[in-house]
């Protein structure tokens, strides 16, 4: 008799994915192709300074090396033998699993897979991840907030109408509100023993095997974590440094569309056209704006609200060149760090059949 073949399901994820690629591409065709778009921009006498769009790459790839001496001084606070090459290993998988899914929801796990590789603690490091990821949102809260107070003028285009206002407060009090919300999380013992009892009531209510064991073990990890967040935060030194090179971090990324707009001429361009020139304290205020208002999209690198939000606050900036300027934009920040950062995704390689493998031994 012969074999019956095993029908191939589709999975959402991958339908999921689809669509979002057809949406990129469609984008980008549209970007490239319309009016006033790339090709129109290669057509016209001005060009472009690819010397400085080398040196925005450069300038964008930079934080990456920051984030790795970060995560280097965090590990090494309980590992010590962590070299530099260990944590650039560990923030380029961050980048890369953040850039393909939605909300940024798997950099984190994957870089504890490739800890828990290294012979890292769960516990430790997640703690670490935590932490890195609450100081990042702290400082681009505080240049958002700053950018508001020291140069609001520039955003008041952002608060014509109810629902363009709405979309910015929103972004940016859920930007604020998961920053609280993890710095309770990480800090407050008595309401992780709240979480740690509802958990443990869920997985008694759906009867589901071994919970008693199971909730041991997550109620291990959750006081692991809150050992490793007390023991982080204990040393000032080491958080002032942190802090700093975050900030530098930051600053990197926001500078960015300040060397497009230099690449594109638009100084010049400007003057000649009689309009105000843009110059650096700006456009760090204005992508910071940028960046808490397209964190609304939940889809993989902020989809379609990014590109949105660079056409709202820039448009006057670029004039006819809007287009060109966020494929630029968007080449360094977004698709150029997956192309960079890809090739380091073979060290997250067997995470499945590791999964499969916890998934077993739980069961039984």
């Amino acid at each position: 008799m012969k074999k019956e073949k095993k029908k191939r399901r589709i999975s959402g994820t991958l339908i999921f994915n689809l669509i979002v690629g057809v949406m990129t591409a469609a984008m980008l065709i549209y970007f490239i192709v319309s009016e006033d778009g790339v090709i129109d921009l290669f057509r016209s006498r001005d060009g472009i300074n690819f010397w400085l769009l080398g040196l925005a790459l450069v300038v964008f790839d930079m934080n990456i090396i920051v984030d790795s001496f970060v995560t280097m001084i965090y590990l090494r606070s309980q590992y010590p033998r962590v070299r530099f090459l260990d944590a650039l290993k560990i923030s380029c998988v961050g980048v890369f699993f953040s850039a393909v899914t939605p909300s940024s929801t798997g950099g984190q796990p994957m870089q504890l897979y490739l800890m828990s590789k290294m012979k890292i603690s769960v516990g430790f490091g997640s703690a670490c991840m935590t932490q890195k990821f609450i100081v990042y949102q702290l400082v681009t809260v505080a240049f958002s907030v700053l950018a508001i107070i020291l140069n609001f003028q520039h955003f008041s285009i952002a608060f014509q109408g109810f629902w363009a206002s709405a979309f910015v407060v929103l972004g940016f009090l859920s930007q604020l509100g998961v920053t609280v919300l993890l710095l309770i999380v990480c800090y407050s013992e008595r309401l992780t023993g709240k979480l740690l009892g509802l958990i443990a009531k869920i997985l008694r209510k759906l009867r589901v095997r071994d919970s008693d064991r199971k909730i041991a073990k997550i109620t291990r990890e959750f006081h692991m974590f809150l050992d490793s967040n007390r023991m982080l935060a204990q040393n000032k030194k080491r958080m002032v440094m942190i802090y700093s090179l975050v900030a530098v971090q930051v600053l990197l990324i926001l500078s960015v569309p300040f060397f497009v707009y230099l690449a594109f001429d638009m100084p010049r361009i400007a003057v000649a056209a009689g309009q105000p020139v843009g110059n650096w304290f700006d456009f760090i205020c204005i992508q910071s704006f940028v960046l808490f208002t397209s964190n609304l999209i939940p889809l993989p690198g902020a989809s379609g609200g990014a590109e949105a939000a660079f056409a709202l606050y820039y448009g006057g900036y670029f004039m006819g060149k809007t287009k060109p300027a966020i494929v630029a934009w968007r080449f360094i920040t977004y698709y150029g760090s997956i192309i960079l950062t890809a090739p380091f995704s073979y060290y997250t390689r067997g995470h499945k059949k590791a999964e499969q493998e916890q998934n077993q031994k739980a069961e039984k």
